[in-house]
Formats: C-alpha cells, structure tokens, sequence
C-alpha cells in the first residue's frame, strides 16, 4: 500500500514536469517572472541547434530530460529522467528517485535514506545511514562548483593604532606627540576591485586574491597639537596659540593599496557557506595627506587644515590577515614599514583592527 502511494506521489510530481512547459508562458507575462523560471527540456528538445537562450541572466542549454523550477536563482525543484529512471531534487532539503530496474523508490533526508523495495517477497524498508550529499552516490545532482570567490572587495572601517615608538631623537618636552585617540583615529578602506586566481583544477576553496582599493587613515592627536616642517625638515609637534579652544586636531593620509593575500576557504554548510581565512600583504601608495584643525577663537569657530605629505612613507607595506564567515568579515593590519620617512620624524610603526560593513 506505501509503495502504491509513494509512486502515485512520484506520478503527480512527473506529470506537473511534463506540464511545466505550459506554465512558463503565463509565468514570463506574470510580474515575478524574473524571480520564477522553469527550465524544461522536453520543449528544448524541439531545438536541436542547442540555441542557448537568455533569461535573467542565466544561459539554458538542456542535454537530458530535466525540469527545474528556479525562484531567485536557485533551484528549488530539479526532475532528471534517463534510461535509469527519474530522479528528483528539492531544494536542498532531501532527494527523491526511482529506479525502474530495481522497483527501488529512495527517499533521501540529510544522511537518511529511506528505501523501499518491491521484490518477490513482498514490500520491505531498509533504512541506511549516508554521508550528507555524496557526489560520488548522486552523480545526477552534481552540480559545477562555482569559482573561486575571494574576501576583499568592500567597505571597511577599523581603528588605528601605533607600536613600537621612538622619540629618542626629540627632546624631552616633545615626547609621545603623536599620542592618539584610538577611539576617533578611524581608517576607512573601500577595496572598490578584486581578482582571483585560484590555486586548485577541481575545487574552488584555495586561491590568491588581488585588487585595488582606497585607504584613509584618520590620527586624531590626543593633544593640542598639529604637524608641520621644521627649518631642519624634520617633523615636529606644532603648538597653539594658549586662548584657543581645540575642539579636534588630527593627520589624514589617503593611500592606494594593492593587496596579495592566500585565501584558505572551508566549507560548513552545503558548500556554499564557508569560513574563510586569509593572510598576506598590502602595498600602498600615498596620493594624500593633510592636518586638519578645529577650533574656537574670541568666541569664532575656525577650521584649517595644511596640505603637505609631513615625511609620510611614500609607499608603506602591512602584513595583514583577514577571517570571517560569508559577507561577515575581520581584518588586521600590520605595518611593515614606519609611518614617516627614516630620521624625518619619531619611529612608528601603524597597525589597524576593522571589520567589512558591507561587500561587494
């Protein structure tokens, strides 16, 4: 009696396949048909000059009986029928199939398969323990992974830092003026240009990553002070008038870097969810930098800022390593190089902790 119902079940999911074909007019006309598609080989095999056609972005090209039913890009119903049998995914929940050589009907649920066998002693269930989605027992689900895909495209905002520094070259009254407010002295990155290159023939979970993006980096002093150039051209605390109010004074440099990082990816969920970890190093160019000061005056609200590069590193490198799951991602940076020239100003080396925002 189960085995009748499950293959009238069987039955009713072959004949809405089979009549998949005439629902996609109505479903083209209707206002979700670019969420919507149904890919049907049965009216594809009218066209044997395997015409690709173009639909949401998506090429079908049909080389077996197969039916899909997609809804925003995903298959949410996949049919496949051969010499076999017929065989069917839904979503990515469980897989149905049914072997007419064996009258073997296979219900699938994770690492559960249930299997119901017609033989000359009657009906009888087996049920067996599978590994979860084995491409080597389901060869018709397998579907071409996508490229590699790094993490470093997006927008980015972090806090800068200094470590090990030297002011031994200043005197005494000089010391620690670049003292700052870590938790205003924010960098900014939009890494707006990827490209990988993955490192494997047959899986896409290693590779290297490039691109360009744009980093700003924000020191606010914890001091009143500023920058500037003494007649030595060497870079120095600039004081301020005593009857001034300082709201803020910070340095901004604006850099273009290059990054080259290994990305090590690790599947946890349907192969499509994974952790990715990451490590190299990022180049950068400086195109920018200025002081910016803001205070109050004699009851007046003033703003200067001072564009000069104050002896910043004109190239810099900063190791760095990058961690986190799907678009949720944590980065730090490293410096490789100090944050002025050698001997135009104290010995410090930046470092920055941020966290992506938003990817791209």
């Amino acid at each position: 009696m189960m085995k009748k119902i499950l293959l009238v079940c069987i039955s009713f999911m072959l004949l809405s396949a089979g009549k998949a074909q005439e629902s996609i007019d109505s479903l083209q006309r209707d206002s979700l048909k670019n969420k919507i598609l149904i890919d049907d080989s049965w009216s594809n095999q009218k066209k044997k000059s395997a015409v690709k056609e173009k639909t949401d972005n998506q090429f079908w090209q049909s080389s077996s009986d197969t039916t899909k039913v997609k809804f925003m890009e995903k298959d949410v119903v996949k049919v496949v029928e051969n010499e076999n049998g017929v065989k069917a995914k839904i979503g990515k929940i469980g897989k149905l199939g049914y072997e007419q050589d064996r009258d073997t009907t296979k219900i699938r649920l994770g690492g559960k398969q249930i299997n119901i066998i017609d033989g000359w002693h009657g009906t009888r269930i087996r049920i067996d323990k599978v590994q979860p989605w084995d491409t080597n027992q389901d060869e018709f689900f397998v579907e071409k992974e996508k490229d590699f895909r790094g993490h470093w495209a997006g927008f980015e905002l972090g806090v800068n830092g200094f470590v090990d520094q030297d002011y031994s070259s200043y005197i005494d009254e000089m010391d620690d003026f670049m003292e700052l407010d870590m938790a205003k002295s924010l960098a900014v990155n939009l890494n707006f240009l990827q490209y990988d290159i993955s490192l494997q023939k047959e899986r896409n979970t290693i590779g290297l990553v490039t691109g360009l993006g744009l980093e700003w980096n924000n020191y606010r002093f914890d001091k009143d002070v500023s920058l500037e150039k003494a007649s030595s051209g060497v870079t120095e605390p600039l004081y301020f008038d005593t009857d001034w109010d300082i709201k803020k004074s910070k340095l901004t440099s604006l850099y273009l870097t290059v990054p080259l990082l290994l990305e090590f990816q690790i599947p946890v969920k349907y192969k499509s969810r994974r952790v990715h970890m990451s490590a190299g190093v990022v180049g950068g160019l400086r195109i920018g930098s200025h002081t910016k000061v803001k205070y109050k005056s004699n009851g007046n609200s003033h703003k200067d800022k001072d564009h000069d590069d104050f002896n910043l590193k004109t190239f810099r490198y900063a190791a760095q390593a990058r961690i986190g799951y799907r678009s949720l991602n944590f980065f730090a940076s490293y410096g490789l190089t100090n944050l002025f020239e050698k001997n135009k100003g104290p010995e410090l080396v930046p470092y920055t902790l941020g966290i992506t925002l938003v990817s791209f």
